[in-house]
């Protein structure tokens, strides 16, 4: 009797834990799921605003390749330069994978496949993140030739528009007629290929590593509500 009544005792005391880590594994799902929606938000967002990048690189380097008369360049140019100098980063939401991930929380996850997706989507974002970082480093040159090339006594009416308002600036100031600080053919080249440079990482963020994350992140939502029958 006494060795039924432990072995019954061992038994509920083993059926009481695995019940208490599902219903922690469902709370992680809950806010999993919501990191989730938010990163294919953000993901969006930085697609959207590559794009916008890449748009600008195109409008330099068409300036550039033209020639430039007098050192005379349209406002546009000046706008060109200043949108095309901003680096779009992902900021992930990810406060609640990288706990579940560095405290061994993974374990309150009994689906294998689940587990390494979630594993997948945090190497992932990692990745990501240096990409950006790598981008943030060739970003930080441009502006290193775009000083030389640049007025600055002109450029201060172009610095304050940010990408987030893209072309919400007035036709008076994309048309209207500047000089620039210097045109010397070496530094407009160098300036350039400094966005070629960049082009190449841009390009490859958008044809691979934001694709794969928006849809890890639209399989990893499914995946969850359907293991823990969340809506």
């Amino acid at each position: 009797m006494l060795f039924l009544a432990v072995t019954l005792g061992f038994l509920v005391e083993n059926q009481r834990e695995h019940y208490v880590e599902h219903l922690r594994a469902k709370e992680y799902a809950k806010t999993l799921i919501e990191d989730f929606a938010a990163d294919t938000t953000e993901l969006l967002d930085v697609i959207r605003e590559d794009k916008i990048v890449l748009s600008c690189f195109d409008s330099i380097n068409t300036t550039i390749q033209k020639g430039i008369k007098n050192k005379t360049v349209p406002g546009s140019f000046y706008y060109y330069c200043n949108i095309g100098t901003f680096s779009p980063t992902v900021v992930w939401n990810d406060a609640t994978l990288i706990q579940i991930t560095q405290t061994g929380s993974l374990r309150y996850f009994r689906n294998n496949e689940l587990v390494k997706k979630l594993s997948a989507y945090y190497s992932l974002s990692e990745f990501t993140t240096n990409l950006n970082n790598g981008d943030s480093r060739y970003r930080d040159e441009c502006i290193k030739l775009r000083n030389r090339v640049l007025n600055n006594y002109f450029y201060s009416r172009y610095a304050a528009y940010s990408i987030i308002h893209w072309l919400e600036i007035p036709d008076s100031l994309m048309k209207v007629q500047l000089q620039l600080q210097g045109d010397d053919p070496g530094i407009l080249n160098e300036f350039a290929n400094s966005f070629e440079t960049r082009r190449r990482m841009l390009n490859l963020l958008l044809s691979r590593d934001y694709s794969v994350a928006l849809k890890a992140a639209t399989e990893l939502i499914e995946m969850l509500k359907r293991e823990y029958h969340l809506k």
